[in-house]
C-alpha cells in the first residue's frame, strides 16, 4: 500500500513538471481578418507555437499589437503545399498562452491560397 502511494504521489510531481501543451484560447476577435506575405515554418523553445508564421509584407496591428508577422494554425498538408509561398489567408484571430509566452495572437485559417498578381494590360506598341 505504501508503495503504490510514493508511486502516484512520485507520477504526480513528474507530471506536474511537464504539463501539456495548453491550447487555452481567449474569445477570437470580432470578424474575419485577411493578411498577405510569406508562409513560412517558425520553431519556438518549449514547442509553444503552431510551427507556422506568414511574414507580413509591412506592419500591422492586431488587438492593438503591432507586429511584422502572426502564426497561423490550420490543416498541415495545406500549409506544407504553401511553405515558402507568398499567401493570401484569412480567419478569425484568438489568444493562445502557453508557460514562456503568456499571450499571443494565432490567426485560425479558414482559407488560405496562393498569392496571384492581378493582371495588368500589357503596354501597347503605340
Amino acid at each position: 500500500m505504501k508503495r503504490i502511494l510514493v508511486t502516484a504521489i512520485l507520477l504526480g510531481f513528474v507530471a506536474g513538471c511537464f504539463p501539456a501543451r495548453a491550447a487555452a484560447q481567449g474569445p477570437p476577435m470580432a470578424g474575419s481578418v485577411e493578411v498577405t506575405g510569406k508562409l513560412t515554418k517558425v520553431m519556438a523553445i518549449g514547442a509553444e507555437t503552431t510551427g507556422w508564421a506568414i511574414e507580413l509584407e509591412s506592419e500591422q496591428s492586431f488587438g492593438g499589437k503591432p507586429v511584422h508577422s502572426i502564426e497561423v494554425e490550420g490543416k498541415t498538408k495545406k500549409l506544407e503545399k504553401l511553405e515558402n509561398k507568398k499567401v493570401t489567408a484569412s480567419g478569425v484571430i484568438v489568444h493562445q498562452s502557453g508557460v514562456e509566452s503568456k499571450d499571443r495572437i494565432v490567426l485560425q485559417i479558414e482559407k488560405i491560397k496562393e498569392w496571384k498578381a492581378a493582371k495588368t494590360e500589357r503596354p501597347s506598341n503605340y
